[in-house]
């Protein structure tokens, strides 16, 4: 026997129900009585009559785990382990979700349209999650509860970015085209789409809030903007800030457009004023940018190993025409593929690599809390599917 294995008997022993004094001193007699004379007992029998004693009491407290009496564990209790759900849910106080990774869509909606691995080329929820917008082969196709296609728009290229407007009547989406992308749109009953312009960046149109305008990366990596009510283009060099820009995000509120260079973030309030920039050096790079509330900005940025961090979610406070940093950021030692916050600010979801390189959703139940402690709480995790974890993008309604 094992001194691990002993000490867990003694343990377990030790938390029995002790005996009687009546009924120990009958197992001690009856014992001894057997053995003889005194004079005659031996180490060795005197033993073999502890052991006796020892099973007479456990076999008392074995008969009361039989009637349902006792409990007898051997080793330290442990909670069992709540199964990840391979299927796609909805979070609570949510419309929608939906996940395209690797090329393939799991997307669930309140009002009942399910799809678990449906090959497609980018999603999106409208808003409320009443319909689905998604790159299927050369098309574009709206997707609503009941199998039912709403209609189908070819695009003669892949569909590689789409984003729905506020208001739910527009969708702007990125085809690939040769000799250069094209930001196009078309409305959300399916009227016939227009070119807006030709030769951008396959990166995700965002929406101003008030569904008037719309920002892009265009093809040298600036950010611009496409104005609905003129009919305007207007473009931004915030090269200087970290590169070409790879990502652009208008803010839940107002008219700030944050945009997300390789090592840099710079804010554009107005074009007539020199946007903000907050520089990441060559520790970190930004791989997206979302908002957390109209005053706060986060980016998912990739960490160096001197780190011992995969990636990190870092927070930015943005002023009047200022953009700076928080102390506290949130480290993660497993690699985070793509990040998205609850339509009422009050969540975050986040798509990481999990063991055995399966690609998981989890939730944190209070982003406000990465600006407070600099951790991340993924205590509700969503679904778990293996995947290629390549070119991932959340939708959360």
């Amino acid at each position: 026997m094992s001194a691990e294995l002993e000490q867990q008997l003694r343990a377990a022993f030790g938390r029995l129900p002790k005996p009687s004094r009546e009924a120990s001193a009958r197992a001690r007699s009856a014992a001894l009585a057997a053995l003889g004379p005194s004079d005659r007992r031996s180490p060795r029998v005197l033993i073999l009559a502890l052991a006796a004693v020892a099973f007479a009491v456990g076999a008392g407290a074995a008969a009361l785990a039989a009637t349902g009496n006792l409990r007898v564990d051997i080793g330290a209790r442990q909670k069992p382990a709540r199964p990840v759900p391979t299927r796609l849910s909805v979070p609570p106080g949510s419309h929608g979700l939906a996940l395209v990774a690797g090329g393939k869509l799991w997307l669930a909606t309140r009002s009942g349209l399910r799809i678990e691995g449906m090959p497609v080329s980018a999603a999106e929820l409208s808003p409320r999650a009443l319909y689905a917008v998604v790159g299927i082969g050369s098309s574009l196709v709206v997707l609503a509860p009941g199998n039912r296609h709403p209609w189908v728009q070819k695009t003669d290229g892949r569909v590689v970015a789409a984003s729905w407007s506020p208001d739910g009547l527009k969708i702007a989406y990125v085809v690939a085209r040769r000799g250069g992308d094209e930001l196009r749109m078309i409305e959300g009953d399916g009227s016939p789409d227009r070119l807006v312009v030709r030769g951008v960046r396959p990166a995700r149109p965002s929406w101003r809030p008030d569904a008037l305008a719309v920002a892009y990366v265009d093809a040298r990596g600036r950010a611009a903007v496409y104005d609905l009510g003129t009919g305007t283009r207007r473009t931004f060099d915030t090269r200087d800030c970290g590169g070409v820009a790879r990502a652009v995000a208008y803010a839940p509120r107002g008219r700030r457009l944050a945009v997300a260079g390789r090592s840099a973030l710079a804010l554009v309030e107005r074009w007539d004023v020199r946007p903000g920039c907050v520089g990441l050096g060559s520790v970190e790079t930004i791989n997206a940018v979302g908002w957390l509330s109209p005053q706060t900005v986060l980016t998912l940025d990739t960490a160096p190993p001197r780190l011992g961090a995969a990636s990190v979610l870092r927070p930015y406070r943005v002023g009047a025409g200022t953009i700076e940093p928080l102390e506290r950021a949130g480290f993660s030692k497993k690699t985070l593929r793509a990040v998205a916050v609850s339509p009422a600010s009050k969540r975050l979801l986040v798509a990481r690599v999990s063991d055995r390189r399966m690609l998981e959703l989890a939730i944190d139940p209070s982003p406000g809390d990465l600006l407070l402690s600099g951790g991340l709480r993924l205590e509700q995790r969503l679904l778990r599917v293996r995947v290629p974890a390549a070119n991932v993008a959340v939708s959360w309604r």
